[in-house]
């Protein structure tokens, strides 16, 4: 039986920490504080659409670069059917020392937007490194995965789980969205090949149709603006853009969800090619422990 995602109001970071966080469960928290018109796509193109964005398929394998404007006036606003394969904007912050066409100048043009949800902790992060408060609100501050999401309906993010057993969460500003997760205990069940990253490996569960799950959910639900979902680490997840949608996503680990990630760091990641957003976050707040028992040493140390 296919439960829906449980939808509260805002609670407490206390709250939010103690029934979700630490227990590893997923929720859509409604009562996002944000201006809803500077996140309609012509105060969008506005605001940012000369800057160059990132364009993704449904496995994250970068398309195309172009400027928000020109991804808008193609894709928005399409009629009829609800086309497969549809491209989508995922416009990351800084993640590696390369020159890329990263996404900090986009986040600092619309920061004044939008707040960060109260719901969300600001102490006891251990990823991104906030030893000194840095990475703790990310309306201002780089984290893993930080990404602008504009992706025109039919977009899809096909099923996968998110890297080094960190938690995401996903705050829609603009269209609607449909989330299907799946326990991580059936990442057994669900997996067709080991691709050597966290985004892939996994079946096609719309292989046959958009609007049709072949393999039944966990929980499914929607995500409609002015709401968040929260999405635990370990969850593998497939969502679907079911109308022009504009979001803002980040991954974080928190240490009362900590121990799968601890678990990862000693249990021979750096294989893993994620694992280089993790030093890149620990050099650019001037640690320089690199490698997976460093880092590991370096978390123990603060606890």
């Amino acid at each position: 039986m296919v439960n829906p995602i449980e939808s509260i109001a805002m609670p407490s970071s206390e709250e939010f920490v103690a029934d979700y966080i630490a227990r590893n469960r997923p929720v859509v928290v409604r009562g996002l504080d944000y201006d809803a018109a500077q996140w309609e796509p012509a105060a969008l193109v506005e605001r940012i659409g000369d800057l160059t964005s990132l364009v993704y398929g449904s496995l994250f394998e970068l398309d195309d670069i172009q400027t928000l404007e020109d991804y808008i006036e193609t894709w928005f606003g399409l009629e009829g059917e609800m086309e497969p394969d549809v491209p989508y904007v995922r416009w990351y912050n800084k993640l590696r020392d390369v020159e890329f066409a990263w996404g900090d100048e986009a986040f600092a043009r619309i920061a004044a937007t939008w707040r960060m949800p109260g719901c969300l902790p600001t102490s006891d992060l251990i990823v991104p490194v906030s030893r000194t408060g840095a990475g703790a609100n990310p309306v201002s501050d780089a984290f893993p995965y930080r990404g602008l999401l504009v992706a025109a309906r039919g977009a899809r993010t096909r099923m996968h789980r998110d890297p080094f057993c960190s938690d995401a969460v996903v705050c829609q500003f603009h269209g609607t969205k449909e989330a299907a997760l799946y326990h991580p205990d059936r990442a057994g069940e669900l997996s067709k090949e080991r691709d050597g990253s966290s985004f892939g490996g996994f079946v096609d569960v719309r292989d046959a149709s958009l609007e049709k799950l072949s393999i039944e959910p966990d929980f499914h639900g929607f995500v409609r603006p002015g709401e968040m979902i929260y999405i635990p680490h370990g969850w593998l997840h497939d969502v679907l853009a079911v109308e022009d949608s504009v979001s803002v996503t980040w991954n974080f680990v928190h240490a009362r969800g900590a121990a799968e990630f601890t678990d990862y760091l000693t249990s021979g990641c750096e294989g893993d090619s994620e694992f280089e957003i993790l030093q890149y976050f620990h050099r650019s707040t001037g640690e320089q422990a690199l490698s997976a028992r460093q880092i590991a040493d370096y978390h123990f140390s603060q606890v």
